[in-house]
């Protein structure tokens, strides 16, 4: 429940006694007199470094001067996801006034770090709960995985000495382990595990051990890479050892040797077993520094020739630097490099035809079926991984993407100089559709690899929702509407037979599972049921009207279990018929969350939402919106129902009810075709304090060798003060 804003805030501290975990509660005391006069009490956690709250369901009992309150962890279970720490507040209402609190045990001051911890809690299978005393005794949680729980609870430090392959693909190893406090310890083994299946492990014994201290070993091991028995695609290495009081951890092996580092990623040849069966295994270095393998099929694009490419537009871009830094360049690019189709594309066409002078070009895989889209202009545009595409990769100021800055670029060459650039490119998100039905996770989040300056968004509505869930300031949305929009527009009355499109969305429930799971699901029972259905054929064929069943890409595997014998039901696969023609030609949408209903919407065109399993896509899926009360169109929960309403709209001509035609500008803050040129109009005007020179201070801190020198002697105090001093000078 949102917490009201009053008139008067404060910010004071709760203490509390006898603080525990017992069963499934945690319980604490506080004492009543700080409780006594408010008219009303709330106990919340807020996400550290963000604004995210949760409000609490507490128990509370008076015995004497203390207030007893216990908090039921059940409660959390499936709320937190994600590894995440929370911070414990209790907030007063006293009249117009507003106290929030934040709880603690500040009245001991001389806490150990074992008592400031009150064990791990599981809320499931694989995540759980830990109820700790952070800085100042301060009163949080831990919500995570055991393994990040004994990584907080037991501090290790690990590095990599030496680290080499022979060419019979044995990697010899030499690392160590440091375990801070006053814990000693058994090396059991070096851990090889697949990241995506954390049960699927290699152990790997050590052939020599010796100690410098009781807190630290040195180990070294080997194994010939060629040989094992590897799934796709990643493993992370761990050193395996036992706790004096009978923990078992795995702490992952980092690096913070700057040589090896330049040694793998750009000695890939010299480190790289290549197999039989056209597949590849190198060790390489994670962009949190962690010693980690890849077992992958070989690319197209890594050939000696590709690499000759790389560091030759490397070079020259050495020389070039200067000239190209008062010579902008932006770069486009949409799926994989192989669309030309959506929002980037549309993007990339108005400049080219309204802004030539600007240097726009795009970027697509030669011989793509979307390149024909591009002959008109083709003097900016530029082949994947050709010579010319990587020079421009590197001289360019500005990515602006549909998708990952990721997508354009061979993403799965991890080695090479190229990829470091790529990610500090300033970085325009046009995004695919309109947020709001469907929650698509924590991709784009602000400040992360794939985190956009500009992310561009159709309304305040939307902008709301991703500075909230994603983290991003006001001054990095921009609400312009979507480039694909510019060409829209109503052709359902050039039909000679009206057409309904029928487009469901993907479930992730679903995801690459085989056929005979698949036509078990109730996705395939409805839609199939659907389209097979008497009384929908009837209607279509009494209206003589056409229904286009439109199968989403991700079920393209599927694509011929959905079958319909009715002569009014074409099953369009992807890529059969372009999707906006479809959309424009349609007079109707059927959909259930699918981002396609802003298209329609804003076509001022209605759409009827088929939600037949709404509960589990909400508690699998989730969207930002109310799919109860806030969705722009008609809602059918079972199929004959779907098909009555669909007979009520048929009857009116297909008119959109005025309910829904009246929010429309709530949902866009802009209906025209001018949306491209405010999205590049928003662009140019924030150029220059996008691309503008950061300093020191930030190139400093994204020096990898200045990383490497910092995680190697952090710990040693006057190197601390030293470079803690260097740092807020450059600021």
């Amino acid at each position: 429940m949102p917490r009201k804003e009053k008139e008067l805030t404060f910010n004071e501290q709760a203490n509390i006694e006898n603080l525990r975990v017992e069963d499934l509660y945690i319980t604490f005391d506080i004492c009543s007199k700080e409780l006594k006069h408010a008219n009303n009490v709330e106990f919340y956690i807020k996400k550290r470094n963000d604004f995210k709250t949760i409000t609490l369901d507490v128990k509370r009992s008076v015995s004497g001067n203390k207030e007893h309150i216990i908090i039921p962890i059940k409660q959390f279970q499936g709320k937190i996801t994600e590894n995440s720490r929370w911070d414990l507040f209790m907030e007063l209402y006293l009249d117009n006034v507003k106290v929030n609190k934040r709880i603690g045990n500040f009245n001991e001051k001389h806490l150990s770090e074992k008592d400031k911890r009150f064990g791990y809690i599981m809320l499931n299978e694989v995540f759980g709960i830990a109820p700790y005393l952070a800085l100042n005794n301060e009163f949080s949680f831990h919500f995570c995985t055991p393994e990040q729980y004994m990584n907080s609870k037991y501090p290790i430090k690990t590095k990599i000495h030496e680290l080499s392959i022979n060419k019979q693909g044995v990697l010899k190893l030499i690392a160590s382990i440091n375990l801070k406090g006053t814990h000693d310890f058994v090396v059991n083994h070096i851990t090889l595990r697949l990241r995506q299946d954390k049960s699927h492990e290699i152990q790997i014994p050590c052939t020599e051990e010796f100690s410098r201290d009781k807190n630290s070993r040195t180990v070294k091991a080997e194994l010939n890479i060629s040989q094992l028995e590897l799934d796709q695609f990643y493993w992370d290495f761990f050193i395996s050892i036992t706790i004096d009081n009978g923990d078992e951890h795995h702490a992952r092996i980092r690096n913070d040797n700057y040589l090896i580092s330049k040694k793998l990623k750009h000695g890939i040849f010299n480190y790289t077993v290549n197999t039989p069966d056209n597949y590849m295994i190198y060790p390489y270095i994670t962009a949190n520094d962690y010693l980690a393998l890849t077992y992958r099929q070989k690319g197209e694009f890594e050939s000696l020739q590709y690499k000759i490419n790389e560091y030759a537009a490397f070079f020259l871009y050495s020389l070039l630097f200067w000239y190209f830094t008062r010579k902008p360049i932006w770069l486009i690019h949409e799926k994989y490099s192989e669309t030309a189709q959506d929002n980037s594309f549309y993007f990339f066409k108005y400049c080219y035809e309204n802004q030539y002078n600007k240097k726009v070009y795009y970027v697509i895989k030669k011989g793509s079926a979307d390149e024909k889209n591009l002959a008109p202009y083709k003097k900016r545009v530029v082949y994947f991984m050709s010579f010319k595409h990587l020079f421009l990769l590197l001289a360019s100021k500005l990515i602006v993407s549909s998708e990952t800055k990721g997508h354009g670029f061979a993403w799965r060459v991890s080695q090479g100089v190229i990829r470091d650039f790529l990610y500090e490119k300033k970085y325009v998100f046009l995004q695919h559709g309109v947020l709001g039905l469907k929650k698509v996770g924590n991709s784009f989040k602000a400040k992360s690899s794939n985190g956009a300056d500009l992310f561009v968004v159709s309304s305040d509505f939307e902008k709301e929702i991703v500075k909230r869930e994603f983290g991003y300031k006001e001054d990095n949305v921009i609400v312009t509407g979507l480039s694909r929009w510019d060409v829209l527009e109503d052709k359902s009355h050039q039909n000679t037979k009206k057409e309904i499109l029928l487009m469901p969305t993907w479930r992730n429930w679903l995801e690459e599972v085989d056929d005979d799971k698949f036509i078990l699901s109730d996705y395939y029972h409805v839609y199939n049921n659907l389209i097979q259905s008497e009384k929908l054929s009837q209607l279509l064929k009494e209206n003589d009207l056409t229904l286009n069943f439109y199968v989403h890409p991700k079920f393209m595997p599927y694509v011929e279990n959905f079958t319909s014998s009715h002569e009014h039901i074409n099953v369009i696969q992807f890529g059969e018929t372009n999707i906006n023609d479809l959309i424009m030609r349609s007079s109707l949408l059927i959909t259930d969350y699918s981002s396609v209903a802003w298209e329609t919407y804003y076509q001022k065109k209605p759409v009827l939402f088929f939600h037949f399993d709404l509960d589990k896509y909400l508690e699998t899926q989730g969207s930002y919106m109310d799919l109860r009360n806030e969705v722009f169109g008609e809602v059918a929960y079972d199929s004959s129902e779907l098909v009555d309403k669909l007979s009520v709209y048929i009857n009116n001509g297909f008119k959109e009810k005025e309910e829904f035609s009246l929010n429309r500008n709530y949902y866009f803050k802009h209906l025209d075709q001018d949306n491209s040129a405010r999205i590049f109009n928003y662009i140019s005007e924030r150029e220059k304090s996008l691309v503008k020179w950061e300093g020191f201070h930030k190139i400093l801190k994204r020096s990898y060798l200045l990383k490497s020198i910092y995680r190697r002697y952090n710990q040693n105090p006057i190197f601390k003060r030293i470079s803690t001093s260097i740092l807020s000078v450059l600021k």
